[in-house]
């Protein structure tokens, strides 16, 4: 483990952002391998199921972590202010309601490593949506996800140019 007491916190996000710029470069190599040496249908849904997994066993690891006092939508807000998301990415969450939530990415880590490298855009939704739904659904099954815009589109009039995405996060009653 490091020894973040040691650590400045600004070391200590460094090193957690160059970690995730690894994990990021990692996912990219992933994805192109499969898809030129497996079958289309078979590399998509082994990427889908990697994601289901990765999202769930993220939202099984914060239990130890969040309070289990919380409940309905403030705790899937607890819990994304905990995960990856909020440690690497510029992410905004708002309460709507005491069933929903809007989650907006400004500055997505993955679209910029796409730019970097030369891609006009890192086409996610697939991925995003399911990986969103795997992790809120460990928490609490009933939720539901639903994407407003997602790259390509642009998030358009009265939201900030590097806005890069925007979800609303429901639990059905």
């Amino acid at each position: 483990m490091f020894p973040i007491d040691d650590w400045s916190k600004e070391r200590v996000h460094n090193v957690m952002l160059d970690l995730l710029y690894s994990f990021n470069y990692v996912w990219f190599r992933m994805e192109e391998w499969m898809k030129k040496n497996c079958p289309e249908e078979m590399a998509h849904e082994g990427l889908m199921q990697l994601t289901d997994e990765f999202g769930a066993y993220e939202a099984k690891r914060l239990e130890k972590t969040v309070d289990d006092k919380i409940e309905g939508i403030d705790r899937l807000i607890r819990f994304l202010e905990h995960s990856h998301w909020a440690a690497f990415e510029d992410v905004y969450i708002t309460k709507l309601s005491d069933t929903s939530m809007r989650m907006v990415t400004r500055g997505c880590t993955s679209q910029q490593a796409a730019k970097k490298w030369g891609m006009e855009y890192y086409d996610c939704g697939d991925v995003s949506l399911r990986l969103r739904l795997a992790f809120l659904k460990q928490i609490n099954p009933k939720t539901t996800v639903k994407p407003l815009f997602l790259p390509p589109e642009t998030a358009g009039e009265g939201y900030p140019a590097d806005t890069s995405c925007e979800w609303i996060i429901s639990i059905e009653e």
